[in-house]
């Protein structure tokens, strides 16, 4: 009896024993490869163009037609090593009866297949065997730092599941409406190298999160907030079980779990407070033109639209003065037509236009304009900059406020952009392509304020404009030389911006005070409406869904506005 017994115990051990151990039912076969033996230890691994069989957990699946079309499976033990991966990519025929299989996280899947390489990505495709012949269970991610030293160092992990134990921010959603992808960073948003925060290993801090798809211009746009957006700075935490693999020239994680964003960036409805007795605005509208189908909108509704959305943003400012960048050059009609718009919406004709000066515009599409209020001020002079050197002349009014009669200059100016760079000489030489033109076009502006000044009889002048610069590039530090004043040192340090590209923020539109008129500024802000904010929420009809437009001043351009408050002495 005592025999029988204690076989009995032993009997019933090693079965809740078995049943706490994976179920595997894959057949012994001493062919069939780990994913690790696949992945390598190079780029490129050693059984490209082979048919080979393998065993291993299914970690992420992205089964719809409209996904990645397979799944990732990776090794539970893997090979020990920190840099090589343990997992792989397989690829499910578009059609034929593997293309159903029933497959999950967890399973344990054998597979045959060729090993091929696309876009760098190791994987297996051209199945010819897969079968779900037990259960794992969820594999545990590895936690990863994002802080490579490389872009190349994410081969390690590539094909794995990984997760995230720091706080990753949102660095770019330029793509979030085309591609599905967000840029998430490290320590907090990037900033341009030359904009004078700290912005030392961008690359290693950046990483592209996509949304498992491979549909462009997607009917429901991914990981929008309640409130219809994703706003840069914003930050998603302990972001896990996702999957690392190459595509499009990066590497990217394909969410397993889907992200839980925070609004760590909020929106502000209305702009701070500057104070003082007059209110002075910068702002690139991006092409307005009541032309269409030239440089702005492509149609009468996309028209309405962008127009619609500007004036919602000019009307929550409420600036005396605004100085306009990237109007269309086609004398009254555009600016006019602003005007008007503007005067609507705030229900009386608080606005006109400054007529452009006799000195003309400029022979370029867009110009500079400005908007006043005659309630509160008198135009005195208008003028543009005759020096040869400028692409789009800078127009200066010169204005007394009616209640204190004090005299005043704004002057808009937009230097020559970073792109379109020559084969020779002004290159790229670390601030962008054409610097040395906007370095000249820097001077000439500054010999240009000093004969407003003498022209005027008063030194009070004030610039604003996009100046295609980041504040430590030569043509900024030139006009600080010559005794201007860059209001946004008021600022923090991380609100120094305008204007994002390729996830990184920095400033190219400034307000920039002459010595005497910086006493007499009461505040200053920038408005971040629009670099915070992806460019799906714009005006344009093709490729954005309609239950994303607003008629809110939130991306109504892609270059924040400038807001200086005066108090006139």
């Amino acid at each position: 009896m005592m025999r029988f017994t204690t076989v009995l115990v032993l009997f019933l051990l090693l079965g809740s024993l078995a049943l706490a151990q994976p179920t595997i039912a894959c057949p012994d076969d001493s062919d069939t490869l780990r994913s690790y033996e696949i992945q390598g230890s190079e780029r490129r691994s050693i059984y490209t163009g082979e048919t080979v069989s393998l065993e291993a957990v299914v970690t992420a699946t992205f089964l719809a037609d409209d996904a990645l079309g397979g799944f990732f499976v990776q090794d539970p033990l893997g090979d020990g090593k920190a840099a090589t991966s343990d997992g792989l990519f397989i690829r499910l025929p578009r059609s034929g009866p593997l293309k159903d299989t029933a497959i999950a996280a967890g399973d344990i899947v054998r597979v045959s297949g060729k090993v091929l390489e696309r876009g760098e990505q190791t994987q297996l495709d051209r199945l010819s065997e897969l079968s779900v012949c037990g259960y794992y269970g969820l594999i545990t991610p590895t936690d990863v730092q994002l802080d490579m030293a490389s872009a190349t160092d994410w081969e390690r992990y590539e094909g794995m599941l990984i997760r995230f134990p720091e706080v990753l921010t949102v660095t770019e959603t330029y793509n979030l409406g085309r591609y599905g992808e967000v840029s998430l960073s490290a320590g907090g948003r990037l900033y341009q190298p030359n904009n004078g925060q700290d912005a030392t290993d961008n690359a290693a801090r950046r990483l592209l999160l996509n949304d498992g798809s491979t549909v462009e211009n997607p009917d429901i746009i991914p990981y929008l907030q309640a409130d219809l957006t994703l706003r840069l700075g914003d930050t998603v935490s302990d972001l896990t079980a996702v999957v690392v693999n190459y595509g499009l020239n990066a590497y990217r994680l394909e969410p397993a779990i889907a992200p839980r964003f925070e609004r760590a960036n909020p929106r502000l409805s209305q702009p701070s407070d500057v104070g003082g007795s007059l209110k002075v605005a910068g702002f690139n509208v991006l092409n307005f033109f009541s032309s269409l189908q030239a440089r702005g909108a492509d149609s009468r509704e996309e028209f309405l639209r962008q127009q619609e959305k500007i004036v919602s943003a000019l009307a929550a400012i409420n600036a005396d003065v605004f100085g306009l960048i990237e109007v269309e050059n086609n004398g009254e009609k555009a600016i006019g037509q602003l005007t008007k718009a503007l005067n609507t919406a705030v229900g009386a004709e608080n606005y006109t236009f400054v007529p452009d000066p006799d000195s003309g515009t400029g022979s370029d599409q867009i110009k500079q304009a400005l908007i006043y209020k005659p309630g509160k001020l008198e135009l005195l002079a208008v003028s543009s900059d005759p020096a040869a050197i400028h692409d789009r002349p800078p127009v200066a009014a010169t204005f007394r406020q009616l209640d204190s009669g004090e005299i005043f200059t704004v002057v808009v100016a937009h230097f020559k952009s970073k792109g379109g760079c020559p084969p020779t000489g002004d290159t790229d030489e670390g601030q962008g392509c054409w610097n040395l033109r906007r370095g000249a076009q820097a001077q000439a502006l500054a010999d240009f304020v000093t004969k407003l000044q003498e022209r005027s009889g008063d030194p009070d002048v004030l610039i604003v404009g996009d100046l295609n610069s980041y504040r430590l590039e030569n043509p900024v530090k030139l006009l600080e030389n010559e005794g201007f004043v860059n209001l946004d040192n008021r600022l923090p340090l991380d609100e120094r911006y305008t204007y994002v590209f390729f996830g990184e923020s920095g400033t190219l539109d400034y307000a920039l005070a002459s010595s005497e008129l910086d006493p007499q500024v009461s505040g200053f802000t920038i408005w971040h409406i629009n670099s915070d904010e992806p460019r799906v929420l714009d005006y344009n009809t093709e490729y954005n869904p309609a239950y994303v437009y607003r008629p809110y001043p939130f991306r109504s351009s892609d270059h924040d506005p400038v807001i200086v408050g005066l108090d006139l002495e």
